[in-house]
C-alpha cells in the first residue's frame, strides 16, 4: 500500500514560512492550505463539481522558501507528497485530536487556467 498523494487544487491562504527546530537543526517550512475539488460525471459527457476537501500541507527547506515567495492565495497548484497523521491536544477541551497533513515533496503552479485568458492588444495612446 502506497502513502502517496497527488492532487490539483487552490491555495486557501497565502503560504506561511516558519523556521522550526528539527533534531537540533533550524529548518524552514512553508505551511499551505489547499482546497481540492471533487468532480462527478454530469451524464452529458462532461463533469460537474460535486464537493471537495481541504488539506494542510508542509513544504520543507528550499522548496518551502520558493513556495512562500512565489505563490499566493487562490493560486492553482499541483501538489504531491506523503500523508502523515498529526496529533495534538485541544487547548479548550483537553481532548486529543488528530488530522492528516501532507508532507509535500513537489508543489507546482498550474497554468491550466491561463488557456482561458484573452490577450488584448495594447490600447493606442491618444494623439499617437
Amino acid at each position: 500500500m502506497s502513502n502517496e498523494f497527488r492532487g490539483t487544487g487552490n491555495l486557501g491562504d497565502n503560504p506561511t514560512l516558519k523556521t522550526v527546530l528539527v533534531k537540533g537543526e533550524d529548518r524552514k517550512v512553508a505551511e499551505i492550505r489547499v482546497f481540492f475539488d471533487e468532480y462527478k460525471p454530469d451524464g452529458q459527457g462532461g463533469f460537474e463539481q460535486s464537493g471537495g476537501f481541504w488539506m494542510n500541507a508542509a513544504v520543507w527547506d528550499k522548496r518551502g522558501e520558493d513556495v512562500a515567495q512565489h505563490l499566493r492565495k487562490g493560486a492553482r497548484v499541483h501538489v504531491a507528497g506523503r500523508l502523515a497523521e498529526q496529533e495534538w491536544t485541544d487547548k479548550e477541551s483537553g481532548e486529543v485530536r488528530k488530522t492528516m497533513q501532507l508532507n509535500a515533496d513537489d508543489v507546482y503552479l498550474s497554468l491550466s487556467r491561463l488557456e482561458e485568458v484573452k490577450f488584448r492588444p495594447k490600447a493606442q495612446e491618444v494623439g499617437a
